[in-house]
């Protein structure tokens, strides 16, 4: 409790004094907390070189931790950007951020089935919110919450909220889910989240097999709900393009347990061909391939 209100007030502080700065000082505010935060953390950093190095096994050491680097240089960025979102207002957000093929969401949603909208620790994924504006629809997000921070876990979500997301915990939700998409809304879920070896489903990501939740196939093929990848791609500080892609293809028929894994695989596919185009987007501080990382 009051550990979080420290917390809570030191990042008040942060957000106060970024918010007086110029923009490029708040972004190289951004790259130092970034830079600081790759030579403190050790363990998180050895876990982003050797995931990175499961994936581009033919590069050398000084490209690997290049990349290494500079993900963390943008979580940082990401950081800054989160804490200032709040603070722009909505009718200028198509100054800076703009959407591409929102016909798939639109013609998605014609169906009456709402939309599963798949996202990826990539880029910002921090300030989706800005799409449910550019949309006009609201965007309902599952989120893992802070179990032993309750305090700032709510006001981090205050934050995302204020560009206009809805955020429900992602526990026993399914029940929320299914309504949310039977009201014909939009409800996002972070697909690439390592689920408990004992729940989840082994599912190849680059090679190797790592646990995988399977609600996002489950849902889909229940409910006919339309699985649609939605991520930001970055056009400079505060500025992006929220990319809508084509539905991906959910197979129905056949084995349940074989159709789940053979679905989950077409997400994984997916967030892979975003990767190779930009690897230093990726959150890979997280233990996505497990502790023997």
């Amino acid at each position: 409790m009051i550990l979080d209100l420290i917390l809570i007030f030191i990042i008040k502080i942060i957000q106060q004094c970024l918010r007086i700065l110029p923009e490029h000082i708040q972004k190289a505010v951004g790259v130092l907390l970034g830079r600081l935060a790759y030579h403190l953390l050790k363990k998180r950093r050895l876990v982003a070189v050797s995931n990175l190095k499961k994936v581009f096994k033919d590069r050398d050491k000084k490209d690997i931790e290049r990349i290494a680097r500079s993900c963390f240089e943008k979580f940082g960025i990401n950081f800054v950007e989160m804490l200032l979102v709040p603070y722009i207002k909505k009718d200028r957000y198509r100054e800076r951020f703009s959407i591409e093929n929102r016909g798939y969401i639109d013609s998605a949603l014609k169906k009456g089935r709402g939309i599963i909208a798949v996202i990826f620790h990539y880029s910002n994924w921090e300030i989706m919110g800005i799409a449910s504006v550019l949309l006009g629809h609201d965007v309902v997000v599952l989120a893992r919450p802070l179990k032993r921070h309750i305090n700032l876990n709510n006001f981090l979500n205050r934050i995302r909220s204020s560009s206009g997301l809805r955020i429900i915990p992602n526990e026993g939700t399914g029940r929320d889910i299914m309504r949310h998409l039977k009201e014909n809304r939009i409800v996002a879920v972070l697909a690439d989240q390592r689920e408990k070896r004992s729940r989840g489903v082994y599912v190849e990501f680059f090679g190797e097999k790592v646990p995988t939740n399977r609600g996002v196939a489950v849902v889909a093929m229940k409910t006919g709900a339309p699985v649609i990848p939605v991520y930001l791609v970055r056009e400079g500080f505060l500025r992006y393009r929220v990319v809508c892609t084509s539905p991906i293809d959910i197979e129905r028929k056949g084995n349940i347990d074989e159709l789940v894994e053979v679905n989950l695989r077409k997400i994984n596919s997916f967030l892979e061909s975003i990767i190779l185009e930009a690897p230093d987007e990726w959150f890979w501080v997280h233990r996505r391939w497990g502790r023997t990382s």
